[in-house]
């Protein structure tokens, strides 16, 4: 049975809502565990507290100027994108164009992972499909930009078959986590979502 698009839209919002609290509760978690074993360590020895604690505000500065850009590009994309353009190049309609893509692409993108998942989980959300995400990721974690480093410490014959080796995987990868994932909705004869 086929839900209305305001239904859907409904589930996903509540969807979203309840995976930021999940997510939110996760953090304060961590933190908190975090906060005590730091406190151990200052009672322990005092100076190595200390110096915790400056690597922890050197950190926390550098992450919050990535975080802040990112934020600005999810924004920029969920205004200038709509779910149809990115199911164009992304989706199911784009074939083994928009998988290819996907395969090969983010390999010369830099960027921290603060910057890659937020804007995977947008892309996904606008209707990019399973195996185009997941071979986004494998793709982006070639990091083409460090060839020449890789080059010289693991040889040239390595680097070559490994970056070679990339797209297929990543399309090989991308294919069977969207089996995996989609196989469920197919047996109890959902609907899968367009992506």
């Amino acid at each position: 049975m086929k839900m209305t698009h305001e239904n859907a839209a409904s589930k996903q919002h509540k969807k979203n809502h309840k995976g930021s609290a999940e997510l939110v509760k996760s953090a304060i978690i961590y933190v908190a565990l975090a906060i005590v074993v730091w406190l151990g360590t200052t009672i322990i020895t005092p100076q190595g507290g200390v110096h915790v604690a400056g690597i922890v505000y050197k950190t926390f500065a550098g992450v919050l100027a990535i975080i802040a850009a990112v934020f600005v590009l999810i924004g920029l994309i969920q205004v200038w994108l709509t779910p149809e353009q990115v199911s164009k190049v992304l989706g199911k309609e784009a074939g083994w164009k928009g998988l290819l893509l996907s395969a090969t692409l983010p390999m010369i993108l830099g960027g921290s992972l603060f910057v890659i998942f937020p804007l995977l989980k947008t892309l996904r959300e606008k209707g990019a499909r399973t195996s185009s995400v997941v071979a986004f990721l494998f793709a982006w974690s070639a990091k083409a930009p460090l060839l020449p480093l890789e080059i010289k410490f693991l040889g040239l014959p390595f680097a070559a078959l490994r970056l070679v080796s990339i797209p297929i995987l990543a399309i090989l990868g991308g294919l069977l986590a969207e089996w995996i994932i989609d196989k469920p909705l197919r047996d109890a004869g959902l609907e899968i979502p367009e992506r």
